[in-house]
């Protein structure tokens, strides 16, 4: 009996057996299950605009937090807009700094460092600046749950306004900040709930633009070039792309088409990345992997510098920022090995420890393996001060958040959301997190995940045409996913692994006497389980390669199971 598992251990779910054949078909099945059926939201699904955005005025907090920043740009107060070291972080420090430089304001910029300052506002950081005279510090993408640094800032005469996405701790909150500005707290009436950290920064920014700009022309000058910065953000986090990230995030990307920042220009054209091909994957797969990298292994501040130093400088620091990114591609790779003799079998979720990985790489392992084992996934390290810091990652339908809430106790700080999260604990309380956690997961009883499978479709509609159609979907991300299509009863006829590490698969197969070739990205594990002529279905998605000039569409493995 076939098993009801695919080679990833996942259970395959579809709507309907019945094959597409046409692309009107298969655009009204794609729309349905978005949840869109009335003419209104389809057409403002296909064709958004800039006008649907909710006004930042309805946000909980952004009166206080604009006029006293109006307030410090008037009377050159010192501003420092504190950022996190993430790529939501650094893009929404870019905007906040890059806007109010822009309205004359006397204001500079800090962001800790990810493997010794971790995340948020911390006490030594804040004397740093109330030392140089610093009256008011604006938070993006970090705050929200430090109440006791926002108390100690406030006797140290330093304001604070909090921006921040995360989701707020009711003990943690910083009730002693001037403003908190977070779309997840407060009274925000009908504001979109799952904005980014650089999102929310773009939101600030518009509503300073709003009450600083002289006429349409300068609000247009202010807001136009922020608009792929916080798209980047957008993208980088994988929070939900509908609604307000996903207007945000495609004018963005179209911005960035003819980008004015040269810092951002000279990586893309290093990375051979033409402005015209630029999608959410050129965000996902280039510029944030290269932005990240300078706080997993260098200096974050190189980062925020590509889009606020010196443009002279940026051919450094993009060549720097792709020494920084094959080491960290290196690592993580060394890491995802290292790891594997601690997977647990059969475990609710996994919990790996080495006190030689960096901090910097300890999110991408967690994520490869959450991907891989379809469980959530906890990967630690050892600080210099002994305490044991981690990442965490986890698949839907799990909350690697509501997870760690339970097992509050054993902490000393966490914070994070439902698919990514981070802690910090003495090490003495690692087995007690772990048999915490395992009870947790185990008594959830989720199972099998599911493999989504939008249609069943023709092999006959796997060509360009196809690939356009998809793009009035975009950009994709969660909440907006990537089409992915099954075809049936492909008869593999050659399979080898490919890449340095041989961790992809490349596959040809046959259907019906016509030939197709295939990609599985990080499916090496999967290798033992499929041989030269098996007939199996494909879980596929589409996108574009391009190799020595020559452009290929490239049919990308979700997953596969026995026909």
């Amino acid at each position: 009996m076939k098993s009801p598992l695919s080679f990833s251990h996942k259970i395959w779910k579809f709507s309907s057996e019945e094959t597409i054949f046409d692309l009107s078909q298969l655009q009204s099945l794609l729309l349905k299950s978005r949840g869109l059926t009335h003419h209104e939201d389809i057409q403002k699904f296909l064709e958004p605009s800039l006008q649907d955005l909710i006004s930042p005025w309805a946000m909980n907090g952004m009166k206080k937090a604009v006029e006293r920043i109006i307030r410090a740009i008037e009377t050159q107060e010192r501003i420092v807009v504190f950022g996190d070291f993430d790529t939501d972080g650094i893009t929404a420090t870019v905007i906040l700094v890059h806007t109010l430089k822009t309205l004359g304001a006397n204001v500079s910029y800090r962001i800790p460092e990810r493997n010794t300052d971790s995340h948020g506002l911390k006490n030594h950081l804040l004397d740093e600046l109330a030392q140089r005279n610093v009256s008011l510090v604006i938070t993006v993408d970090c705050g929200i749950n430090d109440a006791p640094e926002v108390e100690y800032a406030a006797k140290r005469g330093i304001d604070i306004i909090v921006t921040d996405h995360h989701e707020p701790e009711e003990s943690a909150f910083p009730e002693a900040a001037i403003a908190v500005i977070n779309p997840k707290g407060g009274k925000n009436g009908n504001t979109f709930k799952d904005l980014s950290g650089s999102a929310v920064a773009w939101k600030l920014a518009a509503a300073i633009a709003e009450k600083r700009a002289t006429n349409e022309d300068q609000l247009s000058s202010l807001l136009n070039p922020i608009l792929e910065i916080a798209a980047i953000g957008i993208i980088a986090d994988c929070v939900p792309l509908v609604e307000e990230n996903r207007i945000l995030a495609k004018f963005g990307i179209e911005k960035m088409k003819q980008t004015p920042w040269k810092g951002l220009l000279h990586l893309l054209e290093e990375t051979g990345t033409p402005l015209e091909k630029i999608t959410e994957d050129t965000i996902g797969f280039v510029i944030a992997p290269h932005l990240n990298a300078a706080s997993r292994i260098g200096d974050v501040l190189i980062a925020a510098q590509l889009f606020l130093g010196k443009e002279e400088e940026n051919g450094v620091r993009v060549q720097t920022l792709r020494e920084w990114n094959s080491s960290r591609r290196s690592l993580t790779e060394d890491s995802v090995r290292e790891a594997k003799i601690q997977v647990r079998q059969d475990a609710p979720f996994q919990i790996f420890y080495n006190e030689t990985w960096k901090p910097g790489i300890l999110g991408l392992l967690a994520s490869r393996y959450s991907q891989q084992l379809g469980v959530p996934v906890i990967a630690c390290t050892k600080r210099a001060d002994g305490k044991i810091s981690a990442s965490c990652r986890a698949p839907e339908p799990y909350s690697i958040i509501h997870g760690l809430r339970t097992a509050e106790s054993f902490l000393e700080r966490f914070g994070g959301h439902a698919g990514a999260a981070g802690f910090l604990m003495e090490a003495s309380q690692f087995e007690k997190l772990r048999n915490s956690l395992d009870t947790h997961f185990s008594e959830l009883d989720i199972g099998a995940l599911p493999q989504r499978i939008d249609a069943w479709i023709s092999p006959e509609l796997l060509h360009w045409e196809l690939l356009d159609f998809l793009k009035f979907f975009a950009p994709f991300g969660i909440g907006n996913p990537l089409p992915v299509f099954g075809i049936r009863n492909v008869t593999i006829t050659n399979i080898r692994p490919i890449g340095a590490q041989k961790n992809h698969i490349k596959l040809k197969g046959t259907i019906d006497g016509e030939e197709l070739e295939f990609i599985a990205f990080f499916a090496g594990h999967i290798l033992e389980q499929v041989h030269v002529g098996d007939h199996i279905d494909i879980a596929l998605t589409l996108g574009e390669n391009e190799w020595n000039g020559e452009q290929t569409l490239q049919l990308r493995v979700e997953d596969m199971r026995m026909t």
